[in-house]
């Protein structure tokens, strides 16, 4: 499993504050990836048109999406891999 944190920076990345919208998760190699919204997503004013976009993103990169998320190159957007762990408590 792969897991990428997006993160919307709404101050184009000067330093500090980013949002949380989601993960996005790929159970396997070759799979189809699926967002997941983040639970501090919700406090937002604009969760509909942050998740949206995230979505938009992920459908735009296509089947390579894990690499080519991570090296958009975006004013306010990143995506950072995240460690997984397995049922037995150890990284996957």
């Amino acid at each position: 499993m792969r897991v990428l944190e997006a993160r919307f920076h709404p101050r184009q990345k000067t330093g500090g504050d980013f949002i949380v919208v989601g993960h996005v998760v790929w159970e396997t190699e070759a799979g189809r990836a699926v967002v997941q919204p983040s639970s501090a997503l919700l406090s937002r004013a604009e969760p509909a048109t942050l998740l949206s976009k995230l979505q938009y993103l992920v459908a735009l990169n296509g089947a390579a999406s894990f690499e080519r998320l991570q090296v958009l190159r975006s004013q306010f957007w990143s995506f950072v891999e995240v460690p997984t762990v397995s049922p037995s408590g150890g990284s996957a």
